[in-house]
């Protein structure tokens, strides 16, 4: 029953013996039973990061798996033409959308445009070095060939 005292308005994609069945439950049970189908779903629907790759378009670079959501770094697709747009990198939060009808979409967040995480660091204080250069230009000290490659 819900708070008004009406019986809940049960799927038509559930049986009459399962809706029966579940209308015999105490709370305990029918908690028991939404655990096991939340687990079951899990482990029958495709992983995440694997629907992120078959949906998305552009060039997928690196997903950053979290479980109920992702964080998508891609080169989006190149207006201009085919392909993806290899001199831009886009970062993108991603997560599962339930519908009303039961069916899921996934639902992109655009995070914002990123910048080459790969740069030359400063030996000393750490900060960004741009090109060949033998001096860092925040502290002064002087760069060995191996600075920079994280």
């Amino acid at each position: 029953m819900t708070e008004s005292g009406e019986a809940p308005n049960p799927s038509d994609q559930l049986s009459d013996a399962l809706i029966e069945r579940l209308d015999g439950l105490e709370i305990s049970e029918l908690k028991a039973v939404v655990s096991y189908a939340q687990r079951r779903i899990e482990s029958i629907r495709t992983p995440l990061e694997d629907e992120i790759r078959a949906t998305a378009s552009g060039d997928v670079l690196e997903i950053e798996n979290h479980g109920a959501y992702a964080i998508v770094r891609k080169h989006p697709d190149d207006p201009d033409g085919d392909g993806a747009a290899t001199h831009v990198t886009s970062m993108y939060h991603v997560q599962r959308t339930p519908h009303p009808d039961g069916e899921e979409t996934l639902e992109w967040r655009f995070l914002g445009d990123v910048h080459d995480s790969e740069q030359a660091r400063c030996d000393s204080c750490g900060g960004t070095i741009v090109g060949d250069t033998a001096v860092c230009p925040h502290c002064g000290s002087e760069q060995t060939e191996e600075s920079g490659e994280d």
